[in-house]
């Protein structure tokens, strides 16, 4: 990370006035060797062991290098990688007036401004972005032989073999893989007031931009990287004419860019979006700070935060909805229509894919707007996020030998960043996992009042006093609630039956709240569907279970930690510290989430936990 700043203050009568740039640019650089160049060769006992059937065992030992020393792998493969450099630069400017309008009363005022510059990499190797309308070369043939054998869910008129990749830097591209904006301006505005001498009200408002690519990461390389495969037989081992001499005679190199949209056909796909909108956060808050008697300080504070254009990944080449059944019951119809097989239209004009050579192809694959391609996944700027909370503390100032911290969080954290079906035309408004509306926190500091100085043993002898002084005791407690189970993406679990949203299949959905926790139980699992041949297939049905409730949550945080110091002065400007410290004191386990998968044998038990067992250390510190 290269970085540059600057800044100017000027005091202006009653203004403070602060202004600044920066400039950062984040770079990495990365190179994989793989096997490039030599290849990888598996040898096992494939080819050496007595019959091949699959009842015949392995031998126990040796026919793996009997295989080597034959030159007879089972599998190979010879793998060119592409590297990378890439590179985004972020530049920032800022204005900031903190103004003493009255000797009560001061404003804080500003004004940020930041550019994103795209992601980029030195030589180009990178996708860009997915063209939906590019007309692939086999569109022609794949569509007279559909026609032959058209299904009754798509007519022969709307199959199209369209959409694909394109690259920075090619055909007229920018080198930039996506488009970003220059209008993020943040405003700031804060104040305080006093409104009594030992009352201040305090408030300000921000917003904050975050950066883009955080969920999408590093440049994409399909089409740079290949793998050339090798066998030594084409008959099941009744002859080997490939040789180990020359094992890779035709290396598959890799056509880079020049693949252009028949990139990647028939795998998965990353593309970037090439207008995305940088998410952004604005916060706020009120409150009132007052100092109390015997040097306590309270607080008490609103704080809320909405977050907009979080990023979300779908997949834009799921089964259109209209195709996937609505029933609240397992739909084998549905199921077995979708998951079936019909006549391949992509045979013998897809080269190099196994789609080339297969005869057939299911259903629901054909229904894809893209069905040349696997999944193709694409960020969007629909998620959005909103928390508020009311928070407490109150502070002990250090005197007579001790000070003393404690503070009160009440929240409340919504989330819209998933969605519960791969076609929903919105996000999930849901409790958010990190949503933990209890949080109490107490910590301490208490010198021992023994030794020079202190209450009692002032007097002492020296030796006396060395062992008796500088002791303290400090103690942090810590309690949260714990976050809302996650119930798992891949089956639904319950059906909803009727226009409640709350009823399940064999009762109201309440009732899997669980009175008596347990490891052995987390919840009840009385109304939930637990045998695969009746879960309804969420491939090819809609959910509709919410993935968590705000009342099922796992294990609240319940933590001490405490340690013993003893300061000990040897000398002038020499001091040693000793600590003993506990953590997790009181040994305290905080479990996690129970098994929310409705087909395993630990269905709702807890397996797992989150935190260590109580740990001791000794340290000791030598100040000079």
């Amino acid at each position: 990370t290269h970085s540059f700043a600057s800044t100017l203050t000027k005091q202006w009568g009653s203004h403070s006035l602060k202004t600044g740039i920066e400039l950062r640019v984040y770079r990495e650089n990365q190179s994989f060797f793989g096997n490039d160049g030599v290849g990888r060769f598996t040898f096992d006992a494939n080819w050496t062991r007595e019959t091949n059937t699959a009842s015949m065992p392995n031998p126990p030992m040796g026919h793996s290098v009997a295989a080597l020393l034959l030159g007879l792998p089972t599998s190979a493969s010879l793998t060119r990688q592409a590297s990378y450099a890439e590179q985004s630069p972020t530049w920032g400017l800022f204005v900031q007036d903190d103004w003493k309008v009255t000797p009560r009363l001061t404003v804080n005022l500003g004004l940020r401004w930041e550019y994103e510059g795209p992601l980029t990499e030195r030589f180009n190797r990178s996708v860009k972005g997915f063209d939906p309308n590019f007309i692939q070369p086999s569109e022609a043939a794949a569509q007279a032989a559909y026609a032959a054998n058209a299904i009754p869910e798509l007519p022969a008129s709307a199959f199209r073999v369209r959409g694909g990749y394109y690259f920075a830097g090619v055909d007229g591209q920018s080198r930039g893989l996506y488009e970003t904006s220059w209008r993020h301006f943040m405003p700031r505005v804060g104040f305080a007031y006093q409104l009594r001498d030992k009352t201040v009200l305090r408030g300000g408002y921000g917003l904050f931009y975050g950066f883009l690519g955080q969920r999408r990461g590093d440049v994409v390389q399909h089409g740079f990287s290949s793998i050339t495969d090798y066998s030594p037989t084409d008959d099941g081992g009744l002859t080997f004419p490939n040789s180990m001499l020359n094992p890779f005679p035709q290396v598959v190199e890799p056509l880079g860019a020049a693949g252009g949209g028949a990139t990647f056909l028939n795998q998965n796909l990353r593309p970037f979006d090439q207008l995305p909108l940088s998410p952004y956060e604005q916060r706020w808050q009120f409150g009132v700070q007052r100092e109390l008697a015997g040097g306590f300080v309270a607080d008490i504070a609103y704080v809320g935060n909405r977050g907009t254009h979080i990023e979300i990944l779908r997949d834009i080449n799921a089964t259109p909805r209209e195709f996937l059944s609505t029933s609240l019951f397992r739909d084998n119809p549905v199921i077995q229509r979708l998951s079936g097989n019909t006549a391949n239209p992509f045979r013998g004009v897809l080269p190099g894919t196994t789609l080339n050579t297969s005869s057939t192809i299911s259903v629901e694959r054909l229904l894809r707007p893209y069905p040349h391609f696997g999944t193709i996944s694409m960020s969007t700027n629909q998620g959005y996020t909103w928390y508020h909370s009311l928070q407490l503390s109150v502070q002990k100032r250090f005197s007579r030998g001790y000070t003393l911290m404690g503070s009160y969080t009440f929240s409340k954290f919504m989330q819209a960043v998933e969605y519960l079906n791969a076609t929903d035309p919105r996000p999930l408004e849901t409790i958010s996992e990190f949503d933990t509306p209890h949080r109490i926190s107490i910590s301490g500091i208490w010198e021992l009042p023994f030794g020079r100085g202190k209450a009692f043993g002032a007097s002492l002898p020296a030796a006396a006093s060395v062992l008796v002084s500088g002791w303290q005791l400090q103690g942090i407690y810590v309690f949260q609630s714990g976050v809302p189970v996650t119930f798992d993406r891949t089956v639904d679990p319950v059906r909803q039956v009727g226009s409640n949203r709350g009823v399940m299949f064999f009762g109201d959905v309440s009732t899997i709240r669980k009175e008596n926790q347990s490891i052995e139980g987390w919840f009840n699992t009385a109304g939930f569907v637990t045998r695969s041949a009746d879960l309804i297939d969420t491939g090819r049905q809609l959910r509709t279970f919410p993935l968590r409730f705000g009342w099922l949550r796992q294990d609240p945080l319940n933590n001490w930690d405490l340690s013993i110091l003893k300061n000990t002065a040897l000398a002038e400007g020499k001091n040693l510290q000793i600590r003993f410290e506990f953590l997790n004191a009181m040994n305290h386990p905080n479990f996690g989430a129970p098994v929310t998968q409705p087909t395993s044998s630990t269905f709702s038990q807890v397996t797992s936990v989150q935190n260590y067992s109580r740990r001791v250390q000794l340290t000791a510190k030598f100040v000079f």
